[in-house]
């Protein structure tokens, strides 16, 4: 049986949601999944905190996160997903994605964003851990009207 590993960053839950409606379709799938949210230890609250989130993540800043419970040298395919902040990735998947690479064989990637960034956020993942077997990209709007699913189920359908 295939194991994959959902870890992901999320700041105000929608990145969480898409991670969540896969981990439903991949236990429909027969598949084993564990998720993970990636826990950053820095307070990113309100609008202070959203200031220094977008400019940590303009300058490619890594944070301290929490200890994971999975690890992804144990899953078969890693999804990595995380929210677009200035056009690149979060600290607190930057520093997963630097802490675990040498643990990751094969990966997928996703994002949510209000608007775009997200070709440059996949390019700062790829310059961690590498090429991707696909990529999914989401927008806030889609995920809050509910127009998400289909793409997240097509997107299930391609990595199995």
């Amino acid at each position: 049986m295939m194991k994959i590993l959902i870890s992901f960053y999320s700041r105000t839950g929608t990145t969480r949601k898409v991670a969540e409606v896969m981990k439903n379709a991949l236990i429909e799938k027969d598949v084993e999944v564990k998720i993970e949210e990636i826990i950053d230890k820095k307070n990113r609250d309100g609008k202070i905190g959203y200031i220094i989130a977008g400019k940590n993540a303009l300058m490619k800043k890594k944070t301290k996160i929490e200890e994971v419970s999975y690890h992804p040298e144990n899953f078969d395919i890693l999804i990595i997903g995380t929210p677009v902040w200035a056009g690149n990735i979060t600290p607190a998947i930057r520093t997963y994605l630097e802490k675990y690479k040498d643990e990751i064989d094969l990966a997928v990637f996703f994002c949510t964003h209000g608007g775009g960034g997200e070709s440059n956020t996949f390019n700062n993942m790829r310059e961690i851990i590498g090429e991707p077997l696909k990529v999914l990209s989401l927008k806030d709007k889609k995920i809050e009207e509910g127009k998400h699913l289909n793409d997240i189920f097509n997107f299930i359908d391609d990595i199995l």
